[in-house]
């Protein structure tokens, strides 16, 4: 696959006719075609049904709905601060990272954990002039609502107790959840959460909202995802690139490549590794039907950083990862020249009247050949910095992506079984602490 549009794909150094013996071919990916059968007519009905599916969000997520509350709360406030944690706040991080743009009218800021170290510096929100966006799929999260209930009193205190609900927008789905209750007791406004795995939820209201009130460009964000949506839809296995590349991901894994490491060469794209780490490690580390624990775990670096830590490891060490280089192209343009000045001096001269951009380029193609030249399997995906279209399109190939490696795997990518046993047991050891403190 190459060319999708405004996203470039280059599998050459996958396949068996680049690295040898090491690589695969065609005929084997089009083998696979028959184990996708279920797979292709639950497609056509998650792409034409009416219900929200995270294939079909860029077809039926409300934008107008989106842009009329961001530009609405662009104007009141002067600060967005988000409370979510995994497909909460992940999502929308990625798309204005690496987007780049920002709102020099409204910062908005993620909170993603509950370190009380870092949580700290919301003593320090003005709440007069700041928006508190809360999201939790399930309204049951302990992190979220640890996060809001704590900083509520702050905010009463700062805007009165009437004056909270003017300053926080709430973003759930579940009417039994504790989200839910806390919202209809203080009067706070709610969005429904769409019926996708939050994960899965990106391209909905809970990264779109974020992204617009930062200044992302969510209609060319949309209109990239609705055009590879429409390409996977696709039933040729060669035509098809999440079935083309997904099947390139399961092939290589019976290799024995069962890590998949990203190497992004551009530190705008450093989040969508955050990203898509969430969602390659809890949609494909399951028990199968067959009592078998499978999945592939994600590994990230950056180019051109970690050629100076971990490219020992991933060219002479074991032949267990797959990996796909991030990049934009058009960097090899940018950045200062590097004087003629000092040439004469031996470790200069290869850099004298070269860009930094060209430079860092040099660095990924020469990573990738080494990569090559060792049969370790590659890929190349190239994005233009801050093109919102070729970053959708991206978004609905990864999740497409994941979706035809499980169908291969034979599990299902949309449940979370195992961690609800930490949940659990989180409970457990809060209530043993409160027993303890009692005891005192």
């Amino acid at each position: 696959m190459n060319d999708i549009s405004r996203l470039t794909i280059d599998n050459s150094n996958l396949l068996n006719d680049v690295i040898g013996e090491s690589g695969i071919s065609n005929d084997e990916i089009e083998a696979l075609s028959p184990r996708l059968d279920n797979l292709r007519a639950k497609i056509d009905d998650w792409y034409s049904r009416s219900t929200p599916h995270f294939l079909n969000l860029p077809r039926t997520t409300d934008l107008e709905e989106i842009k009329r509350r961001g530009q609405e709360f662009a104007r009141s406030f002067k600060n967005t601060v988000i409370f979510g944690i995994g497909g909460s706040s992940l999502g929308g991080e990625m798309l204005i990272r690496t987007l780049g743009h920002h709102n020099p009218r409204n910062k908005v800021k993620f909170y993603d954990n509950v370190d009380p170290s870092t949580l700290h510096e919301l003593k320090e929100v003005d709440w007069r002039e700041t928006l508190l966006l809360v999201i939790s799929k399930s309204g049951n999260t302990a992190e979220t609502l640890s996060q809001f209930l704590t900083v509520l009193p702050r905010m009463e205190r700062w805007l009165g107790e009437g004056k909270v609900n003017d300053h926080t927008l709430i973003v759930t789905e579940n009417e039994e959840g504790a989200l839910y209750e806390l919202a209809k007791r203080l009067s706070i406004p709610m969005i429904k959460h769409p019926p996708v795995g939050g994960r899965f939820s990106v391209l909905s209201v809970v990264g779109l909202l974020p992204a617009y009130i930062s200044g992302v460009d969510i209609d060319g964000l949309m209109e990239g995802a609705r055009a590879m949506a429409k390409r996977c839809t696709e039933s040729n296995m060669l035509d098809n690139p999440a079935f083309y590349n997904g099947a390139t991901h399961f092939l290589h894994a019976q290799k024995g490549r069962s890590i998949t490491l990203m190497m992004p060469y551009s530190d705008n794209m450093r989040l969508i590794v955050n990203w898509f780490r969430q969602l390659w490690a809890e949609s494909l580390g399951k028990v199968n039907s067959e009592g078998v624990c499978v999945g592939f775990t994600p590994m990230e670096a950056h180019g051109v950083t970690d050629q100076h830590s971990v490219l020992q490891l991933l060219l002479d060490g074991p032949d267990d990862k797959f990996v796909t280089f991030l990049t934009d192209p058009s960097q090899r343009y940018e950045g200062q020249r590097v004087p003629m000045r000092f040439q004469d001096i031996p470790a200069i001269a290869p850099l004298a009247g070269h860009t930094i951009g060209e430079l860092f380029m040099s660095e990924m193609k020469a990573t990738r050949t080494s990569h090559a030249n060792r049969q370790r399997p590659n890929r190349t995906i190239a994005l233009l910095d801050r093109d919102a279209y070729a970053l959708g399109e991206l978004i609905i190939l990864l999740e497409m992506e994941t979706v035809v490696v499980s169908e291969l795997l034979g599990i299902d990518p949309f449940d979370q079984p195992a961690v609800e046993e930490s949940k659990v047991l989180t409970r457990q050891y809060l209530a043993e602490l409160q027993a303890m403190d009692f005891s005192i």
